[in-house]
């Protein structure tokens, strides 16, 4: 990993400072939505992962997707532009003795060869980018994955009535700006335009959440 990574415009520090706490926030989140531990086993589900093969995992964060897909005997890759993030997986990978890469990077570059990997997966990162951040990594996925291979994306989705209310006052407290672009992007076309063929979308958490899988 190299701490010298230039870091976009973006990016947060607060990635690096509130890292030793980021898993209780997610599990806390997960809690009011239904569970952190299902929605997790919904997306390694998804993957579908194959013995021996190649998973990449964009906006790893402390890595716990992850160690899940590690589970399947697969040869796992963590991404992140947050190096307080990558320490902390660093840390939990050595508790468990589990192998797994990690790289810091910019997820508009990826510093893998093209069609290097069976799997990649992005589980709530994308709204973090601005939507050019976004359409730059679906790029860089779309390169780096074997054709036929696939991409599963888990994130915000714009829900409607009460529950898009709460999720309006949810992201005043939590999100930034780009969470609200992304709920409102055509995240569907923009991947059939880059050159994948959407295999299902899975709506969740009456309308707040989506799972979008891909093939290359």
């Amino acid at each position: 990993m190299n701490s010298k990574e230039k870091k976009p415009s973006y990016f947060r520090p607060a990635f690096d400072i509130l890292a030793p706490l980021y898993d209780f926030g997610v599990w806390l989140v997960g809690f009011i939505v239904g569970g952190e531990k299902k929605f997790r086993k919904l997306v390694i589900d998804e993957l579908d992962i194959k013995k021996g093969q190649r998973v990449l995992e964009i906006c790893c964060g402390t890595g716990t997707t992850a160690f899940m897909a590690g589970r399947m005997d697969a040869e796992i890759f963590g991404l992140d532009i947050a190096m307080g993030m990558l320490k902390t997986a660093g840390r939990k990978a050595a508790r468990r003795e589990s192998k797994f890469g990690l790289a810091l990077a910019n997820a508009e570059s990826v510093p893998f060869k093209d069609r290097s990997f069976d799997r990649v997966v992005v589980s709530m990162g994308l709204h973090e980018m601005p939507i050019s951040a976004i359409i730059n990594t679906i790029c860089e996925i779309r390169r780096v994955l074997k054709g036929g291979s696939k991409f599963v994306i888990f994130d915000y989705h714009k829900p409607h009535g009460l529950v898009s209310f709460l999720q309006r006052l949810f992201f005043v407290f939590t999100e930034h700006e780009t969470a609200r672009d992304f709920i409102n992007f055509d995240i569907e076309g923009k991947l059939k335009d880059i050159g994948f063929k959407i295999l299902k979308r899975t709506i969740l958490a009456k309308g707040a959440l989506q799972l979008i899988t891909c093939e290359a």
